[in-house]
């Protein structure tokens, strides 16, 4: 992906904040950026570079560093800051281009949010630009944007507009985020929570409240660096509801932090009856997605070649018991309609239900191919109460999944504890139909005597429309982060969001287990009683639960899992 890098600056103009006046900056060494804007690095931007960079990675750099090194989004010769609001109002330009026609909107190069505590930000018909050539980059000016906990009925919406890229990242030379707000910049994994340029929080309102919502017929989008806790519903929700035409194409959401919502951590494409618009190319990567209260990320509607890779989600479905409705409690939920989608290089931790359901969806007129599938492989699987893995093709044809070269471990069937009418499944993979094509090889498991449905022994073996070959069970070692806050042979299990009754099991009264550790309004908390009584409110109850450190959540991997999740060594 090659991204454009204006040369001389000679020519920077700058449009003023207030009300657009055209600004002439002067000399390009000497000319002013907007008030709290970074200053470009002395050296310069290196050159553009593929995927995120195709120029000069400095010496010695890793992970964030050599993926994204600054400078990659180019130095900004125009720039528009927004004009600031007064404190505690919400900004609302339902469009954008209505609003401020003085600014030239094809070349435009910095949107600037100016730094504050907003109740919602609403930026509507953003400019059709294409985003290889020279995106419209809409980031933090000034300090941090923070958005949620004031009571409104939405928090950050985007409607609208192609070629854009909303980060939060500081980037000196770039012209992007602010230095007090580096998030995970420098691989700073730890503690990190609070300090992105782009901080949407809720404060953990039980309101159904998705954190960044993206649509309106939006596509070719880049998302990066933002930080989304506290929310009621959805971390991120990216769809165009209804609309079959709003395709969203090149879509690429990476180095993300969602943490400790009660519902999705990414909800991408929708779930809802036909017309819907489909999911192409999108690319889903290095982000962390912990603590959600249903799936970490559900993807619907996808077509042509999607890749979800090296990110860490879970622990998922921590909110099992008293979720919004049933069957809300895997980790990945994948729905395809045609071409191929691919897992791959992921942690994967914590389910309830199937911690991978694959699913197929015919839609009249959609154009199929051989090949057109799910690929699951080199993933890390781990903690789950009921089946690893689970698909049905839903009539789609052709259509594969496979599922490959991945570790599965940590299954101890508990589901019965809410559906007390669920029985251990007897099996960790299971196929919904014959008529449902399933490849699953190489696969290592830790625990189990039947592991495949319907084919016993290891999963080695054919059936109708299964293929199963060089499984194989083995003891396999926990995966271990360099700082996650919790023990490397921590049961994740174990780990739930408190509920005083389990409201999808009949509201039957909740104790937990002296050990076990529950999120509470954000915060974590041991139980110390034997067992902690139901009612027992953690932040009330010192008899009863021990508050903990917040978690560090450096979910880098180790050891030998050292190349999945974030991959930074």
């Amino acid at each position: 992906m090659t991204r454009w890098l204006p040369g001389s600056l000679a020519l920077l103009v700058l449009l003023a904040a207030c009300d657009g006046e055209v600004v002439p900056a002067g000399d390009a060494d000497t000319g002013p950026l907007p008030d709290g804007a970074p200053a470009p690095g002395p050296d310069g931007a290196p050159a553009p570079m593929d995927a995120g960079t195709d120029g000069e990675v400095p010496p010695g750099a890793v992970g964030v560093a050599a993926r994204l090194p600054d400078g990659r989004l180019g130095e900004p010769t125009t720039t528009f800051t927004l004009p600031a609001v007064d404190e505690g109002m919400g900004m609302y330009i339902p469009d954008l281009q209505d609003r401020f026609p003085e600014v030239d909107w094809e070349t435009l190069d910095r949107l600037y949010i100016p730094a504050g505590h907003y109740p919602f930000i609403r930026l509507g018909n953003l400019p059709a630009r294409d985003r290889d050539a020279r995106p419209l980059v809409v980031t933090n000016l000034g300090g941090q944007v923070r958005v949620g906990g004031l009571g409104h009925h939405y928090l950050f919406v985007i409607e609208g507009g192609s070629g854009f890229v909303l980060s939060g990242r500081y980037d000196p030379v770039s012209g992007t985020g602010d230095a007090a707000f580096p998030g995970h910049r420098d691989n700073a994994y730890a503690s990190s929570a609070g300090r992105y340029g782009f901080l949407i929080d809720d404060a953990h309102a039980e309101s159904g409240r998705s954190g960044l919502g993206v649509g309106g017929g939006a596509s070719d989008f880049e998302l990066e660096f933002i930080e989304i806790r506290g929310v009621g519903f959805a971390g991120m929700l990216i769809k165009t509801d209804d609309d079959a035409s709003a395709t969203m194409r090149d879509v690429w959401i990476h180095d993300n932090y969602i943490h400790d919502t009660v519902s999705e951590g990414m909800y991408l494409g929708s779930t809802q009856s036909q017309p819907q618009h489909t999911l192409e190319g999108f690319d889903v990567s290095f982000n962390r997605v912990l603590r959600a209260g249903t799936e970490s990320i559900q993807l619907g509607q996808l077509a042509g070649d999607n890749e979800v890779h090296h990110n860490v989600f879970g622990p998922s479905a921590i909110d099992w018991r008293d979720a919004f409705q049933r069957f809300q409690d895997g980790n990945l939920q994948v729905s395809i309609r045609s071409g191929v989608t691919r897992v791959h290089h992921n942690v994967f931790l914590g389910a309830a239900g199937s911690m991978v359901g694959l699913f197929g969806n015919d839609v009249p007129g959609d154009a199929h191919a051989a090949g057109d599938g799910v690929i699951v492989e080199d993933n890390y699987l781990g903690h789950f109460r009921n089946l690893a893995v689970y698909g049905i093709a839903r009539d789609v044809e052709p259509l594969t999944f496979t599922i490959a070269n991945n570790e599965i471990r940590g299954h101890h069937f508990e589901r019965d504890e809410v559906y007390t009418d669920a029985t251990p499944p007897g099996h960790m993979i299971r196929q919904g139909n014959g008529a449902t094509d399933f490849e699953v090889r190489g696969n290592r498991f830790d625990d189990g005597d039947r592991l495949c449905s319907p084919v016993p022994a290891e999963c080695n073996g054919d059936a109708t429309g299964f293929i199963g070959a060089d499984n194989e069970m083995v003891s396999l070692p926990p995966i271990a982060f360099r700082d996650a806050g919790l023990p490397d042979d921590f049961d994740y299990l174990s780990l739930e969001l408190w509920t005083d009754v389990a409201s999808l099991g009949g509201d039957a009264p909740v104790t937990y287990p002296s050990g076990d550790v529950v999120m509470y309004e954000g915060a974590p908390y041991r139980c110390v009683a034997d067992p902690c009584p139901a009612g027992a409110v953690p932040d009330v109850s010192p008899e009863s639960w021990e508050p903990m450190e917040a978690f560090a959540d450096d979910v880098r991997a180790t050891g030998a899992h050292a190349s999945l999740g974030l991959g930074d060594g």
